[in-house]
């Protein structure tokens, strides 16, 4: 993938499988991806390291459905907010800055959210959970099971209550 990544084609490239190989994603991008233990209010953050190289760090002590998120969101700063980043902006568990060794005044709740966004779409593609219903399977559990995220995210994906 090219320094610039137009997050429409990249969510349409892997709308129709699951789960969608979000770590393969973020190094295709160009971005260097580690997993390391972090404190657990922490999931991760991104970085400019020198030389203009991005890297994102993952807590390797979260779940696996968290470190997916995580890893998704983190690429949906480098798509949109690249500009704002500076040195870096990390993410609490609630994905806001504050609190974590990269604070970042420019990254405001609505880029957060928009990261989120992001990530979603990216994760739970529209197209791929249309086929699993035509499939029938019609079970939140059953379909984030398969698009391998929390059946929390898949809720609020699939826009049910809790």
């Amino acid at each position: 993938m090219s320094a610039l990544i137009d997050p429409l084609k990249l969510t349409e490239r892997y709308a129709s499988g699951a789960p969608v190989p979000i770590f393969d994603i973020v190094r295709e991008a160009g971005l260097d991806l580690s997993f390391i233990p972090l404190d657990d209010n922490i999931s991760g953050w991104i970085e400019k390291a020198p030389g203009g190289r991005y890297k994102v760090a993952i807590n390797l002590n979260h779940a696996p459905v968290r470190r997916r998120f995580t890893a998704a969101h983190e690429l949906g700063h480098y798509i949109y907010h690249r500009d704002l980043l500076g040195t870096g902006s990390g993410d609490t568990r609630a994905y806001r800055s504050e609190g974590t060794q990269f604070p970042n005044a420019a990254i405001q709740q609505i880029h957060e959210r928009q990261a989120n966004s992001f990530a979603a779409n990216l994760l739970m593609p529209r197209k791929a959970i249309g086929v699993l219903r035509n499939q029938g399977v019609d079970s939140v559990s059953e379909m984030a099971r398969r698009f391998e995220v929390s059946t929390d995210a898949m809720r609020i994906r699939l826009g049910l209550p809790k």
